[in-house]
């Protein structure tokens, strides 16, 4: 009998810093970064905040060392890795990230532009609120959604 599995992650988040580039024995560029992720805390007005390890390689690694800095909002999809190693005193250590095949930019141009350029946090809204039709979502797009349950506590 096959088994079933499926290890897909999408997350949407802020850099925390600007990558950091190495490059493999074979020459392979790799870029990573941390993004912070915010998260509802069940039964409770406020967030906690998870930093997550991304890892990318090749073309999309010189992607993202030329175009994204510390603070921009992005969108990763990949697949969660658990990599284990042994430091120099043997022990086992593991380090839990994303090994993203898709970044993509989740603010606009201006909006970056005016963020860098120290615009009032109003006007940075009225950038924002200077959508198409098209960039905006049907507003049923939720109804086939289930409301969240007052546990964190996966249904299983």
């Amino acid at each position: 009998m096959a088994s079933i599995s499926y290890n897909r992650v999408i997350l949407v988040g802020r850099l925390t810093r600007d990558p950091e580039v190495r490059y493999t024995a074979s020459g392979t560029q790799v870029s990573s970064f941390t993004l912070a992720v915010d998260r509802p805390v069940a039964g409770s007005d406020t967030q906690n905040t998870d930093f997550i390890p991304i890892v990318t390689f090749g073309k999309l690694a010189e992607f993202v060392s030329t175009y994204l800095t510390k603070g921009r909002l992005v969108l990763v999809e990949g697949s969660l890795r658990i990599r284990k190693w042994q430091n120099q005193l043997g022990e086992t250590r593991r380090i839990t990230e994303v090994w993203a095949d898709t970044v993509r930019f989740m603010e606009t141009k201006k909006a970056v532009e005016a963020m860098t350029n120290n615009i009032t946090e109003t006007e940075i809204t009225d950038v924002f609120d200077q959508t198409t039709a098209e960039e905006t979502p049907p507003e049923d797009l939720f109804d086939s959604f289930d409301e969240p349950s007052e546990s964190d506590e996966p249904p299983f």
